[in-house]
C-alpha cells in the first residue's frame, strides 16, 4: 500500500492536472465563469466520485476532501483568468493549447490510475485484480468522461489515442507490483509513468485503435 503522504501528494497532483485540462477545456468551448469551474471541479473529481459509488462509499470523498475541491477550484480560477487576460493569444495557439492539455491530462491520467487502486485495496478488494484495475481506470478517465457528456460530445475514451488503455496499462502495472511485493512506492512511480508514456506517444504518434469505418 502506498504511504498515506505520498498517496496524499499523487492524489493531490492528480487533481490539479485533471482540473487544469477541465479548465482549459471549458474555455475552448467559451464557458462562463461557472462553467469552467464546474467543468474543472466535474474532471477533477467526477472519476473519484463514479468509484466510491460503485464500492458503496459514501458519501463520495469529493464531499468530504476538501483539499482536492479546493486545489481544483484555484486551478480552475487560474486558467480562467489568465484565458481572460489573454483570450487573444490562447484562441489563436489553438495547437499549442491542445497540446499542453493533452500533456497535463496525460499526468492527471496516470495518478489518478494508481490511486483508484490504492482506494479498491484498501476497501478489501486487494486479491481481487479485475476490479482493483477496473476501479483504477474508472478513476482515470470517469471525470473526463462525465465533462465529454455534459458538453454534448462523444467521450473522448471512445475515439482517441488509447486513452482507457494507457490508464489501464498503468493501473494493471501497479496492481502486478504490488501484489508481487515491490516498494509501494516505486510501483505507485511505474504505474504513472506507463500510463504518461503511452498516452504522450498515442498523442503524439497519433496511435488510434481500428474502427470499423
Amino acid at each position: 500500500m502506498i504511504p498515506e503522504m505520498v498517496f496524499f501528494l499523487i492524489d493531490l497532483f492528480g487533481s490539479a492536472a485533471f482540473a487544469l485540462s477541465g479548465a482549459m477545456v471549458a474555455c475552448q468551448k467559451k464557458a462562463d465563469l461557472f462553467g469552467v469551474v464546474f467543468l474543472a471541479e466535474t474532471t477533477a473529481l467526477g472519476g473519484g466520485m463514479i468509484r466510491d459509488v460503485l464500492l458503496g462509499r459514501f458519501p463520495p470523498a469529493m464531499f468530504t476532501n476538501w483539499q482536492d475541491l479546493n486545489v481544483a477550484l484555484a486551478m480552475a480560477l487560474v486558467v480562467f483568468f489568465a484565458v481572460l487576460r489573454h483570450s487573444e493569444t490562447y484562441y489563436r495557439e489553438e495547437a499549442l493549447v491542445e497540446r499542453i492539455n493533452n500533456l497535463v491530462d496525460a499526468v492527471g491520467l496516470g495518478m489518478f490510475a494508481v490511486t483508484g487502486c490504492q482506494v479498491a485495496a484498501a476497501a478489501g478488494y486487494q486479491a481481487n485484480g479485475f476490479l482493483v484495475v477496473f476501479m483504477g481506470t474508472i478513476t482515470a478517465v470517469g471525470g473526463g468522461l462525465l465533462r465529454d457528456i455534459i458538453l454534448g460530445e462523444i467521450p473522448f475514451i471512445l475515439t482517441k489515442y488509447i486513452y482507457a488503455l494507457a490508464a489501464i496499462a498503468g493501473a494493471t502495472s501497479y496492481y502486478l507490483l504490488d501484489r508481487w511485493g515491490a516498494d509501494s512506492t516505486l510501483a505507485a512511480a511505474v504505474g504513472i509513468c506507463v500510463t504518461f508514456v503511452l498516452r504522450w506517444l498515442a498523442t503524439r504518434y497519433k496511435w488510434n485503435l481500428p474502427r470499423p469505418a
